[in-house]
């Protein structure tokens, strides 16, 4: 859906009555930091029942605050800064590649982002793929380059749907280009975040909270230095949310709600489920393009996005169970007491929900799930985590 909204906010109007794009990914920032605040807040633990009985709910307030505070502003809050930045850098170039790609190339070419990760997953925390996962890569680059082969360097000129003289002209080699760049940062950022929080305690929503607020600075960095004339002559507020109509909002609360809904997907859901939503959006997303955007079904579309799919679907593939089950004695094996055991569980809970939350922001909120659970696997057996989780973020 994300990705079929924010095709259309950008295409829909002439490029002279176009929303921000850095905009709209500031107001993403501004939002998940706030409900992330809420969420935060709302988690600590509750006052014993000495401070309820001595009648002082502005002091166990006070005192919820204070723990709030300093644990978002703890020691080691900065290490989320570099993925915060490569995280604003990514959704940024998604709205480049919205604005030069048809609803269907886009989503189909996004699924690289299955690539880079596994690449920044054995490059930097050298895990082996099974011979399958391989395979499957392999066939997802063979499927990406012949979707791209449709694309190519040519560009494709819209009528917008507003009454003005200029046309909404789309670059499909700027739109490939922005998706690589963006799928490059997705898997170094989600990467880089895996290895921050294998020795990490903090809450999940406070994670939330200290990614959005290291956002807010980059994010806002290109709205200063592209539009500093702007901002002067019409004032903050009004160049600010210049062109800023109902689609932009739409696009923005997408991006926002997609990620809790990816989370609660990522939870109660299982590889199979996930490799089949990812399927379905693109799918879908390519019967969107074809009734609302005219975009012509060619064969090499067709072969390609076949090709994704079935890559997509073999990556999510269940690892041997047998495998499966001597990984989870060794680990176990390994967890000499009961708090190294509950720590294992704690990591990975924290990375599945914490990161597919952030990398909702990206394309639709089914498409970034095929991309977390096969390389960023939980230290036990996948089901259990459904039944012990006792949260999502």
């Amino acid at each position: 859906m994300l990705t079929l909204i924010m095709h259309y906010s950008r295409v829909s109007t002439p490029p002279s009555r176009t929303y921000s794009a850095a905009t709209a990914v500031l107001m993403n920032e501004v939002f998940k930091c706030l409900i992330s605040l809420v969420f935060a807040y709302l988690h600590i633990e509750h006052p014993n029942e000495a401070t309820l009985a001595a009648g002082l709910p502005w002091a166990t307030r006070v005192r919820r605050l204070r723990k709030l505070v300093n644990s978002i502003f703890s020691l080691d809050c900065w290490k989320l800064s570099i993925p915060a930045i490569l995280y604003v850098i990514q959704n940024n170039l998604q709205y480049v590649a919205a604005s030069n790609l048809d609803a269907a190339t886009f989503q189909v070419t996004y699924q690289m982002k299955i690539l880079t990760t596994a690449g920044f997953s054995v490059l930097l925390l050298r895990r082996k793929l099974s011979s399958s996962q391989w395979l499957a890569l392999l066939f997802l680059a063979i499927g990406v380059g012949i979707v791209q082969i449709q694309a190519g360097e040519t560009r494709t000129v819209l009528a917008p749907l507003a009454e003005d003289a200029d046309v909404v002209t789309m670059n499909a080699l700027i739109g490939f280009l922005a998706v690589a760049a963006a799928c490059f940062t997705s898997g170094l950022a989600g990467v880089y975040f895996e290895m921050v929080l294998k020795n990490s305690q903090a809450d999940l929503w406070v994670r939330n909270v200290q990614l959005s607020l290291f956002s807010l600075l980059p994010a806002l960095a290109p709205i200063i230095f592209s539009n500093h004339g702007d901002l002067e002559a019409r004032g903050w507020f009004s160049a600010l949310f210049r062109h800023f109509g109902l689609w932009a909002w739409a696009t923005v609360a997408v991006q926002v709600l997609g990620g809790l809904v990816t989370a609660m997907v990522i939870k109660y859901s299982d590889n199979i489920l996930k490799g089949f939503a990812t399927s379905l959006s693109i799918v879908l997303s390519f019967l969107a393009s074809v009734a609302l955007f005219q975009f012509k079904m060619t064969f090499t579309f067709v072969l390609g996005s076949g090709i994704v799919l079935v890559a997509t679907w073999l990556y999510n593939q269940p690892a041997n169970r047998a495998s499966l089950l001597a990984r989870d004695a060794f680990l176990w094996s390994a967890a000499r007491n009961e708090k190294h055991r509950e720590e294992i569980s704690v990591y990975a809970q924290r990375l599945f929900t914490v990161h597919a939350i952030r990398t909702t922001s990206t394309s639709s909120s089914t498409s970034s799930l095929s991309s977390l659970p096969s390389i960023i696997t939980p230290p036990f057996d996948s089901h259990s985590l459904n039944e012990k989780t006792p949260y999502i973020r």
